[in-house]
């Protein structure tokens, strides 16, 4: 039987595609003793110094999916193994050294029949699905892409650390096909169904796949923080995550643009769960469709196997909505 094992279910996120994995039924194994004893399910501990000890422990599984953070320090070696032992990767990164790394393993993993889709639930999932709907639509060549995330609620300890990081490191673009620094002061209005309000640049990986799956030369990411969404102070001392009722009051929203070489624009905007609650019933639910056998070899982004209307709805879950908007609705940068 195909089997999954859920790696790095220590943090906030990694517990909830756990207990999403359970709900649904899946056949899996966790990586974390204290999830596996909770939830009933066998476990496998080990860490990922020795080649060997991570090889035997990939032995019968189908999918791998690493909720390990910070993903710089795991993504290769899981990666790696699972082209070794021909197990599908999938991961929860937003980071882009994930992405970065299945681009380059695409040609080892389609020889060895493995797919590789790192952020399978994440950005470029509730940005890159609508996205590859608008592209789909659209005759003749695109010139560019932004694409803009409404994040509210409390940030998750481990998110908010991860986030700290990257605010630091230099932010990118997506420009005439190369990745390139990008202004903090590259700002831009995008209207998520309220009205404008100002987004300010972020790096999402999303630069990196909508640029190779589409072809897309130049690509712009931005975010708008509602409330509480990107904590200050100690962050070591913020709670492990947000309270279901703090999810459940937290929902997220994104707004997609896309301009022709013709000069005409397309929008949309998408209408979401809470960014913890879809990232945990999406990654559970690409797992489930690769254990069935939705599998197309090589790095993927989940648009591609799963189709462009992947997580609308999942398991009964309606997670997201998506608005078509008139062409002439266009941002406007500030």
């Amino acid at each position: 039987m195909a089997q999954l094992l859920i790696y790095g279910a220590t943090g906030y996120t990694g517990r909830l595609i756990s207990d999403q994995a359970e709900s649904m039924g899946l056949d899996f194994i966790d990586s974390v003793l204290a999830t596996s004893t909770a939830l009933g399910v066998p476990s496998r501990v080990f860490d990922l110094v020795d080649e060997a000890v991570i090889d035997d422990n990939l032995v019968g599984i189908t999918v791998l999916l690493n909720c390990a953070g910070p993903f710089q320090q795991t993504a290769k070696r899981l990666t790696n193994a699972c082209i070794r032992n021909r197990v599908h990767y999938l991961d929860t990164s937003a980071e882009l050294i994930s992405y970065d790394y299945a681009e380059q393993n695409d040609t080892a993993a389609k020889a060895a029949g493995v797919m590789l889709i790192p952020g399978c639930g994440g950005s470029t999932a509730m940005l890159g699905c609508p996205a590859a709907r608008i592209l789909d639509r659209i005759d003749g060549p695109v010139v560019s892409v932004d694409l803009a995330l409404d994040v509210s609620g409390p940030m998750s300890r481990g998110s908010a650390i991860t986030a700290s990081q990257n605010i630091k490191a230099e932010t990118l673009k997506r420009y005439d096909g190369a990745l390139t620094s990008r202004k903090a002061t590259d700002t831009a209005l995008f209207d998520f169904g309220q009205g404008p309000v100002d987004c300010f640049p972020v790096t999402l990986p999303d630069l990196v796949t909508v640029h190779k799956f589409f072809g897309v030369p130049t690509i712009r990411t931005f975010a708008h923080a509602s409330g509480t969404a990107f904590p200050s102070g100690d962050l070591e001392a913020l709670p492990a995550g947000p309270t279901a009722e703090e999810r459940d009051a937290s929902p997220y929203d994104a707004a997609i643009s896309v301009t022709t070489a013709s000069g005409d624009v397309q929008r949309a905007t998408l209408h979401s769960v809470n960014g913890y609650t879809y990232i945990a019933i999406v990654s559970a639910e690409a797992a489930r469709r690769v254990l069935a056998g939705q599998v197309v070899p090589g790095f993927q982004m989940s648009a591609i196997p799963f189709g462009s209307d992947f997580a609308d709805s999942v398991a009964g879950d309606v997670v997201s909505s998506i608005a078509f908007s008139s062409p002439s609705s266009t941002a406007r940068s500030t």
